[in-house]
C-alpha cells in the first residue's frame, strides 16, 4: 500500500514593504485616533473637569500625552516608542473610565454614559487597536539576511 505524503501550506510571509504600508497606515490611524481621545478629553475636562481635583488635571495630561505622542508618530525615529506610548495612555484611560464608575477615583464617580463618554472610550479602544496592530507589523517584518 502507498503512503501519500502531503505537503504543509506553504507559509504566508510578509515582504518589507508590506509590513512597512501596514505600520505606517496603522500608526497613522492610531494617531487620528489618539486625536479624537485628546479632543474628548479637552472639551470635557472645558465643560465639566476643570474644578474637579485630580481629575482635571489628569484630564490635561491625557490631552497632552496624547499630543506628544501623536508627534512622536510623525517622525520614523520615534514611530515605536510613541506607539507603545499611545497604547499605555489609551489603556490606562480606559482603566480608569472603568474605576470611575465602579468605587470612583480620586473622589470622582462617574454616572450614566453621556455621550462624550461613549466618544472616549471609542477613540481609546480604536488608538489601542491601531497602534498595536501598527507595532505589531513593525515586529513581523522579515528580518535581513
Amino acid at each position: 500500500m502507498a503512503t501519500k505524503v502531503v505537503a504543509a501550506p506553504p507559509r504566508l510571509s510578509w515582504s518589507t514593504a508590506t509590513s512597512e504600508a501596514v505600520s505606517v497606515a496603522a500608526y497613522a490611524l492610531g494617531a487620528i485616533a489618539l486625536a479624537g481621545e485628546a479632543a474628548v478629553h479637552l472639551q470635557q475636562y472645558a465643560a465639566i473637569f476643570h474644578g474637579v481635583r485630580w481629575i482635571g488635571p489628569l484630564f490635561l495630561a491625557n490631552a497632552a500625552a496624547s499630543i506628544v505622542t501623536i508627534a512622536g508618530l510623525a517622525y520614523t525615529r520615534t514611530r515605536e516608542l510613541a506607539g507603545l506610548a499611545g497604547v499605555v495612555i489609551s489603556t490606562v484611560a480606559l482603566g480608569s473610565l472603568v474605576v470611575s464608575y465602579g468605587r470612583g477615583l480620586f473622589g470622582w464617580q462617574e454616572g450614566g454614559f453621556r455621550a462624550p463618554v461613549a466618544w472616549a472610550v471609542i477613540t481609546e479602544v480604536a488608538a489601542v487597536i491601531l497602534l498595536s496592530a501598527g507595532l505589531a507589523a513593525r515586529a513581523a517584518r522579515p528580518s535581513p539576511r
